[in-house]
């Protein structure tokens, strides 16, 4: 994905946790989001951006045109215009009939890709997670040999395997959310609830617990006699953080869906909005030097505290404080 595609993400992101109420408008920037539903670019139109599909289905007809890229998210595409893009498909449908023509890559992850005799894709064809040496991505990047022994590490660096575990890892956290909130959806909501009701008290929480725990648990260790309820704590701490962070994105999949005026499944809504969060949060982690840590570090607290709040989910945290004069 482009720089465009990701701040289109990002920006439709944000503004879905801004206004959880009303019905928003379905494009971002010039893109087009297709989110659970149907889209037809029919022929002779041109769309002057990307189109991204969440779950949904696409089609472009012959004759019609879209100015950037396509990415498919477990949804479908079928394509019998013009691409002047890539086109990128993770756990898809991606369908080139005969007088379509891509000028761009077609990349496909996990996904189905059928090309029609008379498809043209101008660019390199990467299906699946194919061997670096025999497809059209270069296996290695080569870097000068310098002085210092840590470059020795980046020798190794493949971009498109670093790519590749970044969309894997967002699919493992949705099918994680979606199993999850499948068998306990009212614990979920309860935290989800919480996150959204204390926000700036959740965060405090949990920033003050990643900050305090830690130092607990080694002096726990220290004792030795202790050492079981450290590693146990250790692993509650992790699950606390995980499970809170599927919570957060199981309410950004509500309101994604309401934004759309669809009416998800709960597995399905936590699914969505989990691999969104994960895109968005892991990839301002990754991508944005310097900066990029503080986005995830405000959600891993928002999402650490709601649960400790909520009691792992076993209670709803009042959204109002009522004095006792009242």
């Amino acid at each position: 994905m482009n720089r465009k595609i990701k701040l289109a993400l990002l920006i439709t992101t944000l503004v879905i946790l801004a206004f959880p109420g009303g019905v928003l408008a379905k494009e971002a920037l010039d893109d087009r989001i297709v989110a659970g539903g149907t889209f037809t670019l029919e022929s002779g139109e041109v769309l002057d951006g990307s189109l991204i599909v969440f779950g949904g289905s696409a089609i472009i007809e012959s004759g019609a045109a879209v100015a950037g890229d396509v990415v498919v998210f477990g949804g479908t595409a079928s394509i019998d215009g013009l691409v002047e893009g890539s086109i990128l498909g993770v756990g898809g449908t991606l369908n080139l009939s005969e007088h379509a023509v891509v000028e761009g890559d077609l990349s496909t992850l996990g996904g189905t890709f059928n090309q029609d005799e008379g498809a043209i894709v101008e660019g390199g064809v990467i299906t699946g997670l194919r061997i670096p040496g025999l497809s059209v991505v270069p296996p290695r990047v080569s870097i000068p040999d310098l002085p210092r022994v840590g470059t020795m590490f980046r020798q190794n660096f493949n971009p498109f395997w670093e790519g590749a575990w970044f969309i894997l890892r967002s699919l493992l956290w949705a099918a994680s959310a979606a199993l999850i909130v499948m068998f306990i959806p009212n614990v979920t909501e309860r935290v989800s609830q919480t996150a959204v009701n204390q926000p700036f008290l959740s965060g405090g929480v949990g920033c003050l617990t990643a900050v305090v725990a830690p130092i607990a648990l080694v002096i726990l260790a220290i004792t030795l006699i202790m050492l079981p309820v450290s590693l146990l704590g250790v692993l509650l701490l992790v699950a606390a953080w995980f499970f809170g962070r599927i919570a957060i994105g199981f309410e950004i999949g509500r309101r994604l869906g309401r934004a759309f005026d669809r009416n998800w499944a709960p597995p399905l809504a936590a699914g969505a909005g989990t691999f969104l969060l994960s895109v968005v949060v892991d990839g301002a982690g990754s991508f944005i030097p310097c900066v990029g840590w503080i986005l995830p570090a405000i959600v891993g607290g928002i999402a650490l505290g709601a649960v400790i709040l909520s009691r792992f989910g076993t209670q709803t945290y009042p959204s109002n404080i009522i004095s006792p004069d009242s």
